[in-house]
């Protein structure tokens, strides 16, 4: 019975139908992506898949020009929170933080290394999201938005 106990420990719960990361399935595969500042815009390719037996999805970008950055997220149900991680090719990381158990429209806000980025996530349509950014940084506010389009 304990070593029952311990490999469920090790292997973890796949997220189920009634488990709000499940809810992101769609987002499971290639998505083309514009990344508009106002002054600068770029576009890039965010694959997504599922991680960790299922309790993670994994983010990989990648850019003209051999730029990436890995993202990991996951919803939390016992505490309603959702996490997501993002990890730079630099060694910085980015941890943020949403509330709620809405998948289509999620609220994040940095909690590390500061609490000065938000990041709002907005599901359009299963073919669709956007991301609109916001940072604060030495009283300069710096804004951009994603859109995303599933290919």
């Amino acid at each position: 019975m304990a070593m029952v106990s311990v490999l469920l420990a090790l292997t973890g719960a796949r997220a189920g139908a009634g488990d709000s990361l499940a809810s992101l399935r769609y987002l499971v595969g290639t998505w083309q992506c514009t990344y508009d500042t106002g002054k600068m815009r770029a576009t890039y390719t965010a694959t997504f898949d599922y991680d960790m037996s299922g309790n993670w999805i994994r983010e990989r970008d990648s850019w003209k020009g051999g730029g990436e950055d890995l993202g990991m997220l996951t919803y939390d149900p016992k505490n309603g929170v959702w996490t997501s991680v993002v990890l730079e090719p630099d060694r910085t990381t980015t941890l943020f933080r949403a509330g709620g158990d809405n998948p289509n429209h999620l609220v994040y806000r940095s909690i590390y290394p500061n609490a000065s980025m938000t990041d709002v996530f907005d599901r359009v349509s299963a073919a669709s999201y956007t991301l609109h950014f916001t940072q604060m940084a030495g009283g300069k506010t710096t804004k951009s938005t994603d859109t995303c389009l599933k290919t």
